[in-house]
């Protein structure tokens, strides 16, 4: 029995939001560089780390596998067929299958790792850490987790690049001096008698960061692994591969040397998983071969509604739909994300991809070329156009209009089959790398007449804004569905029967509700007034405690927490943060902190998060364009922030500053062809520019009302 329709929001007056391109100016309008008020930090302590060297035996005993992780480590956004499982995922598989537990523990910087894993305070390193002779000393490697070549990276196009070794005589090559690059290229100039020069970059910045400075052009050389540049290389087109320095590198976990035990067992787990680099190798078998693999490869797009990236982790609701289907045949997910909708089919067929999960609409042309699974998804398919236009409410209102969609879509088959007995109207075809989300935005600020959408994107975007208005249902009852090749029997077998067991069942439902029927702004509460009490909230003592601690201005945390949670300590939002500062649960962990709902536990966690965003920024910028950068990363992640960072340099804007500025590049992240050239993708960068100003606004108005600056302890009764 098909599932009965899931979705159909429809109504005359829905209104359809959008990202913009380029949006209104966020309100409120902020000072053009106001104040932040810096407090001299009292000095926070270090968390309290167990310490115990034991063994497999003590582990288990312990219930729990303390994995080192890097802190500095940016989640990416997987995509283009690059092999997407971490070192950092491994483990918890690894932990998984001992029966344990995950406690991640991060390091402040990636020298920290070894000294923390010999001092007995984590019990395995998964940080992507390449053996070397020097470490090699120290700890016990893994089997390997990859092994990966290092490759010389230029410009795409630079004059006289090398084509081997010695073609590097003179050449001048930019690596970290803490990477395995840097010893890589300090033999090659003692053994092999190269003369180049070989400049430090700054330890902040990693390898894709130097990369995007390669085909960028402000360095002229640099070296990445190669699983590494198969993932960058698909958003930083200008960089090219030109040949190895070093095949065969060994990356691992790394583990202690009096831990054979524990050792054994990593070993015999990688040996299982059997890791290869398939996601980057074309296959068309069917389910027995993904199993086999061990990984199926999921295409889709990296929009608001499939694929995304936000606060550092992977989300949308085709991927975490499909991810629980993964789960049930005991397979990972890799995400495969082509560079334009029309891709998507030609590369299931070639084998890029195993199957498409995009919102994709099942029609009679699709029909004849995929093998599509039952419906996990009903929609109509509605006319969309700015808020404030006398609404088109007939089909016969559509004669004489102009319509811009994809051709490739759905919605272009719809409008031509109304030609006929509704038109004429035009059709225009919009470029196929526009996702949806961005023609309704054209629409809200006039550029484009009329689009069509599904009713499930307007259900999304209705959260965001309110310039466009959904007047006219064009179908009804639209089937959105899993499309596999037709050979591919076994896997629509196992997807169909997926759809059945799952599209009534809890974590089904809490999905839809969580992507399209969950109200994501927070209304406007009413403040409490501040001026005649001096107080802002019933948490003042404790932010004031915790920012003097970590040397921040607790009307800043305040603000923050408004904005956050308007200082409820039970608030859950709909990616599931919690708190008065809205944590999410697995940074909370990390940090230490398990409750995030009490408030002693969820001031703390934010604050201190807040604290690390800040540091996390190159300290030469200055401090109040520093929180405002962690502000936005607290917001939507760091690593969107950093992807507006490069590209405000690229627009001419300064890096280094919030106003005017990095928020304008930020806003551009919502744009399909500057979101696949970021390296953490698509953005709502909306959402982030308005966090900034509303905090700092509210900030200017409670700092002028609220003398006390919070600074000196409250004296022992």
């Amino acid at each position: 029995m098909r599932p009965h329709r899931i979705l159909a929001l429809v109504a005359c007056g829905v209104v359809a939001a959008a990202c913009e391109r380029p949006p209104p100016p966020p309100p409120p309008a902020a000072p053009a560089d106001p104040e932040i008020v810096q407090v001299k930090a009292e000095g926070a302590p270090a968390r309290a780390l167990v310490v115990d060297t034991g063994d497999l035996d003590a582990i288990l005993t312990r219930g729990a596998l303390r994995v080192l992780v890097y802190g500095g480590e940016q989640a990416v956004l997987p995509r283009s067929g690059a092999s997407t499982t971490s070192d950092r995922e491994l483990a918890e598989d690894f932990a998984h299958e001992l029966g344990v537990t995950v406690e991640p523990i991060a390091a402040a910087r990636y020298a920290d790792l070894i000294p923390m894993l010999l001092e007995g305070k984590g019990d395995v390193i998964a940080a992507r850490m390449t053996q070397t002779k020097e470490r090699a000393k120290q700890v016990a490697f893994s089997r390997p987790t990859t092994t990966v070549s290092e490759l010389l990276v230029a410009k795409q196009g630079a004059p006289n690049l090398p084509k081997k070794l010695t073609g590097l005589a003179g050449a001048t090559v930019t690596v970290r001096p803490s990477s395995s690059y840097r010893e890589t290229l300090d033999a090659l100039v003692a053994k092999d008698k190269l003369a180049l020069t070989i400049a430090d970059a700054p330890e902040e910045h990693d390898t894709p960061a130097l990369v995007h400075e390669v085909a960028a052009g402000k360095i002229a050389l640099t070296v990445c692994d190669s699983d590494l540049f198969a993932h960058v290389a698909a958003y930083e087109p200008n960089a090219v591969a030109l040949f190895p320095l070093k095949e065969g590198r060994v990356i691992g976990f790394g583990l202690r040397p009096s831990n054979p035990k524990l050792k054994a067992a990593a070993d015999a787990f990688l040996v299982q998983r059997a890791l290869h680099a398939h996601a980057l190798e074309a296959s068309q078998g069917d389910l027995d071969a993904i199993k086999k693999r061990g990984s199926l490869r999921m295409l889709t797009r990296n929009n608001a509604i499939s694929y995304f990236l936000h606060k550092g982790q992977q989300q949308g609701f085709d991927y975490e739909l499909l991810k629980l289907f993964a789960k049930e045949q005991g397979l990972r997910l890799d995400v495969v994300v082509p560079p334009e909708a029309s891709d998507l089919i030609p590369w299931l067929r070639e084998g890029k991809g195993d199957v498409i999960a995009a919102q994709l609409t099942i029609t009679d042309a699709r029909k004849r070329e995929l093998a599509f699974s039952e419906p996990y998804l009903f929609a109509d398919e509605v006319l969309v156009q700015k808020a404030g236009a006398p609404p088109i409410t007939t089909l016969d209102g559509l004669k004489g209009t102009t319509i811009h969609v994809r051709k490739s879509s759905s919605y272009r088959s719809t409008l031509d089959a109304l030609q006929a007995a509704h038109g004429p109207f035009t059709i225009v075809d919009a470029p196929e790398g526009q996702e949806t989300e961005e023609l309704l935005a054209r629409v809200g600020e006039g550029a484009v007449p009329l689009t069509v959408a599904d009713s499930t994107i307007a259900a999304v975007e209705a959260a965001y804004r309110s310039d466009v208005q959904v007047t006219l249902p064009l179908s009804t009852g639209a089937r959105i569905a899993y499309g596999a090749r037709p050979t591919s029997t076994k896997l629509v077998a196992a997807l169909d029967a997926f759809v059945k067991k799952r599209y009534r069942g809890l974590e089904y439902n809490v999905l839809k509700k969580q992507y399209f029927e969950n109200q994501r702004v927070i209304t406007a509460g009413r403040e409490a007034d501040v001026r005649a009490t001096g107080s802002i909230s019933d948490y003042d003592a404790l932010m004031k405690e915790r920012a003097r601690q970590y040397g921040l201005d607790w009307r800043l945390l305040a603000a923050q927490a408004y904005q956050e949670s308007r200082f409820d300590p039970k608030a859950r939002s709909w990616v599931g943060a919690q708190g008065l500062f809205q944590v999410m649960p697995a940074t909370g962990r990390e940090m230490g902190f398990t409750d995030l709902e009490d408030p002693q536990q969820g001031v703390h966690a934010g604050t201190q998060y807040m604290a690390k965003l800040i540091d996390s920024f190159d300290a030469r910028i200055p401090f109040k364009q520093r929180v405002r950068f962690a502000l936005a990363a607290y917001n939507a992640g760091r690593g969107h922030v950093e992807d507006a960072r490069l590209l405000a340099a690229e627009q001419g804007l300064d890096p280094n500053r919030w106003f005017g500025n990095v928020e304008k590049t930020m806003l551009l992240l919502q744009q399909p062809k500057y979101a696949r050239r970021a390296r953490h993708g698509y953005c709502r960068g909306e959402e982030p520019v308005k966090y900034v100003s509303e905090i700092q606004s509210r900030y200017d108005n409670w700092l002028s009302v609220v003398k006390d600056t919070g600074v000196a302890a409250p004296k022992a009764p």
